[in-house]
């Protein structure tokens, strides 16, 4: 069987111009269009986001108006994520615009895009792209210039880092969120706990150790409940419940493996020195949760194949609590569906890879010994694709290279009694 399912054995809606009688209703900034602007926006455009454009600023936001009309319009933004249909999750409506939402955009560019009454501004939390109160942070110890000198991965580099946590006893992991120093070439992080010699060999020194083929992070020695999370590009802070937390104890390293992509306009030498961000406590939780990698392997897409799907199905052999779950593909990625006979329990047929998200729920789903968890992932593997990397289309397998591809479900659990 091809899918691996890996069980660790311990554990604002603003006005529309339709509501109102349209002679009296202006849309403005401060009371209309910002807030629409926070909640579905600023997650990425902000700052230093990855997003084009500060979308704070009313000048920004002004100006950029009616392309941002059309993004909408076109179904681009605010960019692809699971479909609340399927299952709701915790912050689903930051990222599905509503159709209100969108008309009282319409009416404020209609309108001339007016300021409006500074009574009506709001102050924001925009914390969703950090931790607010991390008591432990992990950074590799020194930059690194990757050499991507591999022939057999042109453009990639797989390094792993041990990490010291500096804790003395037991500590539950209750948020976590990466800090990317170079986002330019940072494709993507996986985290994981260990404590085999076998593995930490060489990854402990401020050079790290080349670690694309031992299987470590998705299989290997990290099977057992080791893995602690991943991140790619769009992805919020993961945050736990009071009740709940990932268990790290004090002699288990914390290793980071960064996947580095050499795209054509990263200047030569770049370096990086990423880390990690941690809400931790000493106190047991009620819930240890763990992460169980989901996963399809054994296929191949063929060149030119527009809408691709490969599926599987395995049979859970203990009962457990899902608290959430991470999608992962890569660029040819267009949709996946994870569920069991009864229930759908996430889904999405606009993936995007620069949008990649943990999905909490908002309550812990349990699934009992014995469901059939049932996991396809769709791929665009043609010319009409635009995120292309090998063009001419070639097949493409499974692998964990930028050009290959990948369909997993990082799924955060914790065991159920039965």
């Amino acid at each position: 069987m091809s899918l691996r399912f890996f069980i660790p054995i311990v554990l604002v809606a603003a006005c529309s111009s339709n509501d109102k009688d349209s002679a009296i209703f202006t849309a403005t900034w401060t009371k209309d269009v910002q807030p629409i602007m926070e909640q579905h926006c600023v997650r990425c455009h902000q700052g230093d986001g990855q997003g084009t454009g500060n979308f704070t600023s009313f000048e920004v936001v002004r100006n950029m108006a009616p392309l941002i009309l059309n993004a909408i319009d076109a179904g681009t933004m605010p960019p692809g994520s699971a479909d609340p249909d399927c299952h709701d999750y915790a912050d689903s409506e930051k990222f599905v615009i509503t159709t209100e939402s969108r008309d009282s955009i319409a009416a404020w560019i209609d309108a001339e895009t007016p300021y409006g009454e500074e009574g009506d501004l709001q102050v924001y939390d925009r914390s969703q792209s950090q931790l607010d109160n991390p008591n432990l942070v992990v950074t590799i110890s020194e930059p690194y210039t990757p050499s991507f000198s591999d022939v057999n991965n042109a453009k990639n580099e797989y390094r792993c880092f041990a990490l010291e946590h500096g804790q003395t006893e037991p500590f539950y992991i209750t948020a976590l969120h990466p800090h990317i120093d170079n986002t330019s070439m940072v494709h993507h992080v996986v985290l994981a706990k260990a404590n085999d010699n076998a593995i930490l060999e060489g990854s402990e020194n401020k050079e790290g150790v080349d670690c694309i083929d031992n299987g470590a992070f998705i299989g290997g020695n990290f099977r057992d409940g080791a893995m602690l999370g991943g991140w790619a590009p769009g992805m919020s802070p993961v945050r736990f419940s009071n009740n709940a937390g990932l268990l790290v104890n004090p002699d288990d390293k914390i290793v980071i493996q960064m996947h580095y992509y050499q795209s054509d306009s990263l200047p030569e030498g770049a370096s990086d020195q990423s880390g990690y961000e941690f809400e931790i406590s000493t106190q047991r939780p009620e819930n240890v949760i763990t992460m169980a990698p989901l996963g399809l392997q054994g296929f191949t897409i063929p060149a030119g194949d527009e809408s691709y799907t490969f599926s599987d199905t395995l049979t859970l052999p203990v009962g457990v609590n899902i608290w959430g779950i991470f999608p992962h593909m890569h660029v040819l990625g267009s949709g996946y569906e994870i569920k069991t006979d009864d229930e759908c329990l996430l889904a999405s047929d606009n993936y995007e890879f620069e949008n990649q998200l943990t999905y909490l729920y908002k309550e812990p789903i349990f699934v009992p010994s014995g469901t059939n968890i049932q996991m396809s992932c769709t791929w665009n593997n043609s010319e009409s694709n635009p995120d292309l990397i090998l063009n001419p289309p070639q097949d493409i397998g499974y692998g964990e290279r930028t050009d290959e591809e990948m369909c997993y479900a990082f799924t955060l659990v914790s065991l159920a009694s039965q």
